[in-house]
């Protein structure tokens, strides 16, 4: 990956060349799935901002179960997981959903929702990053292996990896790392998408959301990994230019 785009060095102008290459993307996308997305970053975080405003913010179980659909088509799909998501009641979606955005308003850190939210059956730290998202699009990250991975990816000024730990989880170059998808690793990604998003929002005087940081890294790490399968050096590529030619989204063998 280039030095320029690792988080702690990513220009504002580059991480929004990358974040507009995911709407353009989404042409690219099967109807289901585009409908999927529509609902994930749309439909339901504005259904959930409403009934924020009517005194009671949660999720209905048929919009648990679409958003981890979505998750599963764009990872590795697990059925077994779906399941046991729906085996969860309507009412016990609701209440637990209710209890955990009731947390976060007297606690931006997400911490204890996401231990709230794994009490549903199927829900751990990442699916529970992914309803959390949808109550607060703003400044909540969603758990995926792209942005995890892109967070903890560090070089030093010469190209090599550089290992480091933030909340006990090391960086490095390693493009396939093994995500154990812990609430340490997430407590990690918090942190870093704090620090990133506060960061470029003040270069570009203008918002930047947590949102636009798991879509900008979906697109770099889809990139970085394209060039790879191809055999190339991005480094002899420049930004403007991989972002021109953005991959379709693939299905991934690692587990999410």
């Amino acid at each position: 990956m280039q030095t320029q785009l690792v988080p702690d060095t990513i220009s504002h102008d580059d991480f929004k060349t990358y974040r507009t290459c995911y709407d353009l993307d989404k042409k690219r996308l099967p109807d289901k799935l585009e409908s999927l997305s529509e609902l994930r970053y749309t439909d339901v975080p504005e259904a959930v901002a409403q009934r924020k405003k009517d005194g009671e913010a949660f999720l209905e179980k048929t919009e648990v179960q679409s958003l981890v659909e979505w998750k599963l088509k764009i990872g590795t799909y697990r059925p077994s997981l779906a399941k046991l998501v729906a085996s969860n009641s309507v009412e016990e979606v609701r209440k637990t959903t209710s209890a955990a955005f009731s947390l976060m308003t007297d606690d931006p850190n997400p911490a204890k929702a996401i231990s709230t939210l794994s009490k549903l059956k199927g829900i751990g730290p990442a699916t529970a990053s992914l309803l959390l998202s949808c109550y607060d699009p703003i400044s909540i990250p969603f758990f995926s292996d792209e942005l995890f991975r892109w967070l903890h990816w560090r070089t030093d000024v010469s190209g090599n990896n550089k290992k480091r730990k933030s909340k006990g989880v090391k960086d490095d170059g390693n493009a396939n790392r093994k995500i154990g998808y812990t609430a340490k690793e997430y407590a990690s990604i918090f942190e870093k998408t704090t620090s990133l998003r506060e960061r470029l929002s003040k270069e570009a005087e203008e918002p930047v959301t947590a949102v636009d940081i798991e879509k900008a890294a979906y697109m770099i790490s889809k990139s970085v990994q394209e060039d790879k399968s191809n055999g190339n050096d991005d480094t002899d590529k420049t930004v403007e230019t991989k972002a021109l030619y953005p991959p379709s989204p693939k299905r991934r063998k690692k587990k999410s």
